[in-house]
Order: C-alpha cells, then sequence, then structure tokens
C-alpha cells in the first residue's frame, strides 16, 4: 500500500514551540484552530472532524 497524498491531518501549531505528549495523559483533538496547541490539546487542520464529533480524546500509555 503507498499513500501518495501526504499528511491529512496536521497538528496547527502557531507557537511552533515543541509539543511533548507524555503518557497516561488525555489529548483532545479540536478543529478549532483558534485553541493554542499544548500536550493536552491539539487543534488540527481538519473541518471535517466537526460533523464527526466536538473532539476526540486519546489517552498514550507507554510504549516499550
Amino acid at each position: 500500500m503507498l499513500d501518495t497524498v501526504g499528511p491529512e491531518l496536521q497538528v496547527v501549531n502557531k507557537t511552533e514551540h515543541p509539543i511533548s505528549l507524555e503518557a497516561d495523559t488525555l489529548v483532545v483533538l479540536t478543529p478549532d484552530q483558534n485553541k493554542e496547541a499544548a500536550s493536552n490539546l491539539l487543534p488540527l487542520n481538519f473541518n471535517g472532524l466537526s460533523k464527526v464529533s466536538n473532539g476526540i480524546s486519546l489517552s498514550f500509555n507507554k510504549c516499550f
């Protein structure tokens, strides 16, 4: 399988500061690009996300 389209979802980080994701924390994905990106909130460039939900919550676990 080959994906030649490129990234379809991108995090909008207007500050361009690195964002560190931590294990066992909740991360909310939101289509609201006016929100500031942080370790617990990631605004995406995909407006269609609001048709699915007002936000999606993810939980990251450590992988070794």
